[in-house]
């Protein structure tokens, strides 16, 4: 073997007969690894937008609704025909609890009933995908004011029955405290704060890729939170009555039909079935 072709570790230089397939082999390991990591970074999910203003308190004030769930009827304006433009923030309570409880103990505390009245509320903004909570942080002290509201109609309509397919959520986790709050990874928690009152979720995707949320409730218009905590964070189907309070949708469970799971992490890609009376469904 001549002598220039023989390697020394501790030499200055390596031998060309050697230098010319490590140059070649390092160069290859670069590019590979450079692909690679494109790769999976462009294979990943968008980082959800949603928003939790921890620690952040902020005050807002509007009417007080328990239908379908405690919620805050905000006008934030009127239409081109002069009618009031309604937003409701769904109230929830500290932790995994619904804010039922909080709103209980208020009431007891001011010996008054506040469904229907004018309040002032301190908590926490969560926001996503334009839908808004408010966690009640400070328990029944986020209730700083009360007092007699003028009647304000709710834009109420009743939507006709649907098969809507998606995945249920608990809408605190989902809408901003936890990123993801979805899926299987997010379950186990998401059952926790169904458990605790917080009212669930249903986020179905249509063909055209439109989102839609609907609160959940069980055939009587009472809570659904313990029949569903089997199949959370799993694709389902659910039949029922879809009704809309201002700027949500509520899916009212018909009685006779059972929750379907759906095979597969078919996740919230397939479409929606179709109700006639629901234009942005296919």
């Amino acid at each position: 073997m001549p002598n220039n072709d023989f390697y020394i570790g501790y030499l200055e230089k390596m031998p060309p007969a050697f230098r010319g397939p490590v140059r070649g082999f390092v160069m290859a390991a670069a590019s590979l690894l450079i692909t690679a990591s494109f790769l999976i970074v462009k294979s990943q999910q968008a980082f959800s937008t949603s928003t939790f203003e921890l620690g952040r308190l902020t005050t807002v004030g509007g009417v007080l609704r328990m239908e379908p769930a405690p919620m805050l009827q905000l006008a934030t304006g009127t239409n081109q025909q002069g009618q009031p433009i309604l937003q409701s923030i769904l109230l929830i309570g500290f932790g995994k609890h619904g804010a039922e409880a909080t709103l209980e103990k208020a009431e007891a505390q001011r010996q008054l009933q506040l469904d229907g009245k004018k309040v002032k509320l301190e908590g926490t903004l969560i926001y996503h995908d334009g839908k808004t909570l408010l966690e009640l942080a400070q328990g029944e002290k986020s209730v700083l004011e009360v007092a007699d509201a003028p009647p304000v109609n709710r834009q109420f309509a009743d939507l006709g029955p649907a098969k809507l397919r998606g995945e249920i959520a608990d809408p605190k986790c989902y809408f901003g405290v936890m990123k993801p709050g979805e899926g299987k990874v997010h379950r186990s928690c998401a059952a926790r704060c169904i458990a605790g009152g917080i009212p669930p979720v249903l986020k179905a995707t249509g063909r055209e890729g439109q989102v839609q949320y609907f609160i959940i409730q069980g055939p009587d218009g009472r809570p659904a939170n313990e029949q569903l905590l089997p199949v959370v964070g799993e694709p389902v189907q659910l039949s029922g009555t879809v009704l809309q309070y201002d700027d949500w949708l509520v899916l009212r469970l018909k009685e006779a039909e059972p929750v379907k799971r759906l095979g597969g992490r078919l996740m919230l890609e397939a479409p929606m079935c179709k109700p006639e009376q629901l234009g942005w469904m296919e």
